[in-house]
């Protein structure tokens, strides 16, 4: 049988793919002789599967449109997929935070069983590094919960999301005034938005704003802008380029993008200042430089600060013991395994109130790092000293009396500015060295 030229085509093209990769792999690195120490230690090397050295050894053209596509928005299911419209369970459950201002959502989903496998793919068994570093009171704790989340596993999809999912994410809204519209709104992290939550949403007002405030969290952003189209989407490019590749529109704003430092490919598009001008003052934005993993973007409004991505542990020690300890749902469950397979100081020596890969993906010699990411640290291990800059000059601004009161956190619960403060210094220190 004779090939169509459109297999050979095919072969063709097959065959010069993988003589780049062959002979990307096999080059020869220049030798450093002037590599210094970094001022940081990251921690343990830890081994990555072939395919991703291989999508690693890749030149950053072929390297970077890989990566965007791999990681596009893919949104989890809540029981509202899966029970449907006219189930019990709510997903969301809201909170009035500043009557007439602010607003807080919470929703539950499932999380996705491909999440549980990147972990352990990178870290190993979880549940058993969840025992070894969890405190004695609470070992016979981790056992139930992995226990629990091993009997979660393998009931029907039906029956997790009857017990409203294992996973939340917290969305902020907030009523402002544009151009002397005081019905005006922004969101900020938005979640999965189903009918019932965007007719309560419009009886608030208008959406105006839609602010992607982490570059990770983009699994609802193609959709609330899509909700909302005359929205203007405040969001990193990085999230931008995710999001594109499903087809959401342009990003009106990229607040990583500032006005003296436009990249030829962001030409025409707004940048951070221009971002804050068509907030009219009404809310501040504060772009936290280096943090390449998530390029966090605080949000100050009506004296209250909406943040994600930065803190994991909560702040208020005695809400920890009654709910964080004693909680006995799945999410609970799953929470605790997660921290302390991830978090605590017993599984990484530094950074341990955050994620272990919040600190490996500042690690310019991590392949996760420098090759697997959008937005990879500068080699010379400067990002750390830039986002400890970054984050110096925010607390400095919102330690000022009168400024910020309040801060609302997508992954924790409301605290008090001393609170907040005082835990990322906890949290983000170690980027000193």
């Amino acid at each position: 049988m004779i090939p169509s030229t459109s297999s050979l085509t095919a072969a063709l093209q097959t065959v010069a793919v993988g003589a780049v990769i062959y002979f990307w792999m096999r080059r020869k690195s220049k030798p450093n002789e002037k590599a210094k120490p970094f001022h940081v230690y990251y921690g343990e090397a830890i081994s990555f599967p072939f395919p991703m050295k291989v999508i690693g050894s890749l030149p950053e053209w072929i390297r970077i449109p890989l990566m965007a596509k791999g990681s596009k928005p893919s949104p989890p299911r809540d029981s509202i997929d899966i029970l449907g419209q006219d189930s019990e369970v709510d997903p969301y459950e809201k909170k009035l935070i500043l009557p007439g201002k602010i607003w807080r959502v919470r929703y539950s989903y499932l999380m996705s069983p491909e999440f549980k496998k990147a972990m352990e793919s990178l870290f190993g068994n979880v549940n058993a590094a969840a025992i070894t570093n969890a405190p004695d009171h609470l070992k016979e704790t981790l056992e139930k919960d992995i226990a629990a989340a091993e009997k979660y596993d393998t009931v029907s999809e039906k029956e997790r999301a009857e017990q409203g999912g294992d996973s939340k994410q917290d969305m902020f809204i907030a009523k402002i005034n544009i151009d002397g519209d005081d019905n005006a709104l922004l969101i900020y992290n938005p979640v999965r938005l189903h009918p019932q939550m965007i007719d309560w949403i419009n009886t608030l007002g208008e959406v105006k704003f839609i602010v992607s405030g982490s570059s990770s969290h983009t699994n609802f952003l193609p959709d609330a802008a899509k909700q909302f189209p005359n929205a203007k989407i405040i969001c990193a490019s990085a999230a931008d380029l995710k999001c594109q590749g499903v087809g959401m529109r342009p990003a009106d704003f990229l607040y990583d993008v500032v006005r003296d430092k436009v990249p030829k490919r962001y030409s025409g598009r707004g940048t951070f200042e221009d971002a804050l001008e068509a907030l009219q003052g009404q809310a501040r934005l504060f772009h936290i430089r280096g943090d390449v993993c998530t390029q966090a973007l605080f949000v100050l409004v009506h004296k209250h600060l909406f943040e994600v991505d930065l803190l994991y542990v909560n702040s208020d020690e005695k809400l920890r013991e009654t709910e964080f300890e004693s909680g006995t749902s799945i999410q609970h469950s799953s929470h605790r395994i997660f921290h302390y397979s991830l978090i605590t100081k017993n599984a990484h020596p530094i950074g341990y109130l955050l994620p272990k890969y919040r600190c490996l993906m500042m690690d310019p010699t991590s392949l996760l790092a420098s090759k697997l990411m959008i937005d990879a640290p500068n080699a010379d291990g400067s990002s750390c000293v830039i986002m400890a800059e970054s984050l110096r000059s925010a607390l400095k601004t919102l330690s000022q009396d009168g400024v910020c009161d309040q801060v609302l956190s997508s992954h924790t619960h409301e605290m008090s500015r001393e609170c907040f403060c005082q835990k990322l210094n906890e949290t983000w220190g170690w980027l000193d060295g």
